[in-house]
């Protein structure tokens, strides 16, 4: 009931008498929807809303749980990265940019010494894509 309250900026009240335009909500359009064996209501189009919520459906409770953890981790980055104004690039950027510095560098080298710094280069790349 809270979460009702605070969504519609409305306020929870004990009765039903005297009631006055300061404790009324505002929604845009709510809806009742069965999904599966559940039934779920929808408040839509609410101005003070500041949360979604998410159903997840699936055939298998593994897929239920792969999905709910890709979820989470996925919010906590957003989250994390409106918090902060920095970030640590991850999944083989560094190895990647690296490898694109050395190639760079290799191209002012002649001789076999090129090779040697491309391969090694080039080795960078497989390890960023295995990340």
């Amino acid at each position: 009931m809270e979460r009702v309250a605070k969504a519609t900026g409305g306020a929870v009240q004990n009765t039903c008498s005297d009631l006055i335009a300061q404790v009324l909500g505002k929604c845009g359009n709510f809806e009742e929807v069965q999904v599966g064996a559940e039934r779920y209501n929808f408040f839509k189009e609410c101005p003070e809303a500041k949360t979604a919520t998410i159903v997840l459906r699936g055939g298998a409770e593994q897929f239920i749980e792969e999905a709910h953890r890709s979820l989470h981790d996925s919010i906590c980055i957003v989250r994390r990265a409106m918090k902060h104004s920095y970030i640590v690039p991850g999944g083989g950027a560094i190895e990647m940019e690296l490898s694109k510095i050395l190639r760079a560098h290799s191209r002012t080298i002649a001789g076999k010494q090129q090779l040697v710094i491309n391969a090694f280069a080039k080795a960078l790349e497989v390890i960023a894509q295995s990340c």
